[in-house]
């Protein structure tokens, strides 16, 4: 395999490969997946390369010889496993490349403005979904007493509902950073508590390592980038982390979509949820609206 001039070093931890190796990495990112790298950055790949090296243990488990014994005949065989470290640690790369990014069209991808498709045309079930602006217009609900009514179930499923919802997050990893933030509200999350959930115990910033800042700036930075938390930093450098109005399963969530013309399949993906629990959350609603219209 051409690395394009870079040949990896032997390490023993991904701390060390770091050290060693970034700057190579980084060549073998830009030689072989350039139409990758134009909508993600590189950075934050090579932050999660160096995650999962850590998790699975795979720099510590590389064996360049691999030992045959045959009790009976009393012989052995020693044969070379991988040819070098720089073939067992791309093939690595480059199957987490092909598993995590290779599969994105770009067609799908929103570069600009100008790409971003408004058209309520969906893809999958091939029907366009009506905006609340054209139910009002094209449906009933150009009864007034009809739109007064839908606007006081909103107001109070808003009120009652819409901050109690459980998170929609893309991962579980996502979901416990978010769940521990919004446990202390409006007066934030000190850093140390993320710290503590990402490495299993107490430490503070002066204490990590620079290849662990890398990481933990990485995963919140991309917490932070899909609006999910903010970040504010104190007069003394200490930052707080708070949830920025993110989507939830709420009831209020759940009418609005309704509202919107999606059908239950279409809510359930917007959920991460099965038909199933949509269909238990509909029940639900029925209820709630049922005993905001007795109230």
């Amino acid at each position: 395999m051409d690395l394009g001039g870079s040949k990896l070093k032997i390490a023993r931890d991904v701390a060390e490969f770091y050290s060693l190796n970034d700057k190579d990495v980084s060549k073998i990112l830009l030689k072989y997946f350039k139409n990758v790298l134009k909508y993600h950055d590189i950075e934050d790949i090579k932050a999660e390369i160096y995650e999962r090296l850590h998790k699975k243990n795979y720099i510590q488990n590389f064996r360049p010889l691999e030992i045959h014994i045959d009790i009976e005949k009393n012989t052995w065989l020693i044969k070379p496993n991988y040819a070098k470290f720089s073939t067992y640690i791309c093939k690595f790369i480059f199957n987490y490349i092909y598993a995590y990014y290779n599969k994105i069209k770009p067609d799908k991808l929103c570069i600009s403005l100008n790409d971003y498709n408004d058209s309520y045309f969906n893809e999958e079930e091939n029907v366009t979904l009506q905006p609340l602006k054209d139910i009002e217009e094209n449906t009933s609900t150009r009864n007034t007493e009809l739109k007064i009514e839908i606007e006081k179930v909103l107001f109070n499923l808003k009120k009652k509902t819409k901050y109690k919802g459980t998170l929609i997050c893309s991962n579980i990893e996502e979901s416990n950073i978010a769940k521990t933030i919004d446990k202390f509200g409006k007066k934030g999350c000190d850093e140390e508590v993320l710290l503590e959930l990402a490495y299993k115990r107490k430490i503070k910033r002066s204490e990590m390592t620079k290849l662990e800042k890398i990481l933990f700036d990485n995963k919140i930075d991309k917490i932070e980038k899909l609006g999910l938390i903010k970040v504010e930093t104190n007069d003394e450098g200490n930052k707080k982390y708070f949830l920025k109005n993110p989507e939830r399963r709420s009831l209020y969530n759940l009418f609005k979509y309704y509202l919107e013309g999606y059908q239950d399949k279409e809510i359930s993906e917007k959920f991460n949820m099965t038909v199933a629990g949509i269909g238990a959350m509909k029940r639900s609603l029925r209820k709630e609206i049922k005993d905001l219209k007795n109230y």
